[in-house]
């Protein structure tokens, strides 16, 4: 009778032994923190309204306006607009605002420089070629203006067509309209001297004020940037004008312009 074999039993136990054992479930990784996205900052312009002294209301409008200016060709960082009530409103974005809040921050209301008011005096002469000089004393103001014009154009006989006087605080607009001229101006103050804007308009007739908006025909212009010491007479242009007397003697005229500034500590 066979003998049982036990080899298939003892190869069991061997073989379970052989195997290795399972690996430990390896723990997943937590998930990485979410950090949350900063806002992006706007450069979209704002506008805010700052409370200034009165008396800097128009130093820091200027000052502003040109901080704000990024050159001719390109359009300006922000605006800047001065209230009636001496308020500033400034359109810009949020960075720039930053600055104009600091700068007006510290602002002393009691180192506000004085109000300031430039005048200007506006002689318009018409002069006329002549055997010997002539009218040299009609307005003495301005004789040494005509005797200069006498010396380095020849003997002339001059009659003023009309003049004007126009106040205006430095660093502001002024306008006025006579009988025959139109000024508009714009004075700042420079190291003790004037740097103006003038804007003349002559008209060679008196006639109505409408006449001086629509004479594009027979008037004469002038637009110049003009530097006066004060009390200096300048003559800061001069023009041909055509007679509109049929009767008067023919002969070349010309149009003079001729200004003199001065500055005084107050309002107009």
């Amino acid at each position: 009778m066979p003998r049982p074999s036990h080899r298939l039993l003892l190869a069991f136990p061997l073989l379970f032994a052989c195997q290795a054992p399972p690996a430990a479930p390896v723990p997943a990784a937590p998930p990485a923190p979410t950090v949350a996205a900063e806002p992006a900052t706007s450069d979209e312009p704002l506008l805010r309204t700052y409370a200034v002294p009165p008396e800097q209301s128009r130093s820091i409008e200027q000052a502003l306006a040109s901080a704000l200016s990024n050159g001719k060709d390109l359009p300006p960082l922000g605006t800047v607009e001065r209230l009636p009530d001496g308020r500033v409103v400034v359109v810009a974005p949020p960075g720039i605002q930053d600055g104009v809040a600091a700068l007006i921050a510290g602002l002393d209301p009691s180192k506000a420089p004085p109000v300031r008011t430039a005048e200007l005096d506006y002689w318009i002469v018409v002069g006329e070629p002549a055997q010997a000089a002539e009218g040299l004393d009609t307005v003495p103001d301005i004789a040494p203006a005509l005797q200069a014009i006498v010396a380095s154009q020849g003997p002339m006989r001059f009659r003023l067509h009309e003049s004007m006087h126009l106040s205006s605080l430095v660093d502001d607009r002024a306008e006025a309209d006579g009988a025959r001229i139109r000024a508009r101006q714009i004075v700042s103050e420079v190291a003790g001297r004037l740097v103006a804007d003038l804007d003349i308009t002559v008209a060679q007739q008196a006639k109505d004020r409408g006449h001086l908006d629509l004479c594009a025909q027979g008037c004469n212009q002038l637009k110049s940037r003009v530097h006066l010491d004060l009390g200096q007479l300048l003559v800061v242009g001069q023009a041909s004008l055509e007679s509109g007397d049929a009767k008067a003697q023919p002969g070349l005229k010309t149009l003079f312009y001729i200004v003199r500034g001065q500055l005084r500590t107050g309002g107009v």
